[in-house]
């Protein structure tokens, strides 16, 4: 079969990356600040339910007679 020149491939050139689009660097920042608010929240409600030690702890009940 004859092909004309003008049909080959040209991979003389190695491809140019276009570079990071500017929306990644948004969607990065948004996902970073999300991680530190959710490390936020964990430290923040870490002491939800706790006795920690203190002198109010020996106060606790820690068998139940009924």
């Amino acid at each position: 079969m004859i092909v004309r020149d003008d049909e080959y491939l040209d991979f003389s050139k190695v491809p140019e990356s276009r570079g990071v689009p500017p929306g990644l660097y948004r969607v990065v920042a948004v996902g970073i600040v999300i991680i530190f608010l959710i490390g936020a929240a964990v430290v923040m409600m870490s002491g939800y339910g706790h006795h920690w030690p203190a002198a109010t702890t020996l106060r606790v009940p820690l068998k139940n007679d009924q």
